[in-house]
């Protein structure tokens, strides 16, 4: 596997993105992978590398770069919930996140990687997001129509609000194949707040999964709250989805 970083240009200066792709001759079909609020670390590296394992050119841009390159938070810290210093911080920086913003940086970092022959910058592409990378999973599919024919969102957070352009609004009208899964113990994104979501997913192209068990966070063996087997099938599906759509 080739693992390399990039230095993408946007137009709120320079953005880091993670490169993983398969050492086998390309061109490989393009993964964005959107991380959740804790940012850039191991576990979300790992994505990106497990992504590259199955055949594909992963590429995970640093969504924190306007506030800090490759802001990193404690983790201990932020599972002392809210009120907690480091979990407050995690909050603001989630919600400095403007999706055009995020829309314009996969833009850019789509326009850099044409260059690397490895990838193939035209046809299929999907995304992977977790968390608030859900939400932003959902808004680039929606944008990118033609482009983007699958998405696979895990513990998706921030995706139902009260705006009128609220993210879930646009999911059960998405072309694209969808692999959705929830823990039904989610503290932070409940199964009732994402009720509406929900919804939307029984109108569109989607498998959907709820994990007996598992709370916010179940896909990363570096949280408390990694869930072995919501995360073994969650990535089964994903590899699946893949298979079907991006080969």
């Amino acid at each position: 596997m080739i693992d390399k970083e990039l230095l993408v240009q946007t137009a709120d200066g320079p953005m880091a993105v993670a490169v993983r792709h398969p050492d086998e001759e390309g061109p490989h079909p393009v993964v964005v992978v959107f991380h959740d609020g804790p940012g850039l670390r191991k576990d979300i590296y790992d994505v990106a590398a497990k992504v590259a394992e199955a055949g594909y050119y992963a590429v995970l841009p640093d969504l924190y770069h306007r506030i800090e390159p490759k802001m990193s938070f404690d983790l201990s810290g932020i599972g002392q919930g809210p009120g907690s210093p480091e979990f407050e911080r995690l909050m603001k920086a989630v919600g400095s996140l403007d999706d055009a913003k995020v829309l314009a940086d996969v833009a850019a970092t789509l326009g850099a990687v044409t260059e690397d022959p490895a990838a193939r910058g035209s046809g299929a592409k999907g995304a992977v997001g977790f968390c608030v990378g859900a939400r932003l999973t959902f808004r680039l599919l929606a944008a990118r129509p033609d482009e983007f024919v699958a998405g696979a969102t895990m513990h998706p957070s921030f995706c139902v609000t009260d705006e009128p352009d609220s993210p879930h609004l646009s999911v059960g009208s998405l072309g694209a194949e969808l692999f959705v899964a929830f823990g039904a113990a989610d503290t932070l994104a409940s199964l009732e707040v994402n009720k509406p979501l929900r919804d939307e997913l029984a109108r569109a192209n989607a498998t959907v999964e709820i994990y007996d068990g598992a709370d916010h966070g179940f896909m990363f063996p570096g949280l408390p709250a990694y869930h072995e087997e919501g995360a073994t099938t969650s990535w089964e599906r994903i590899r699946e989805l893949f298979g079907r759509t991006l080969a």
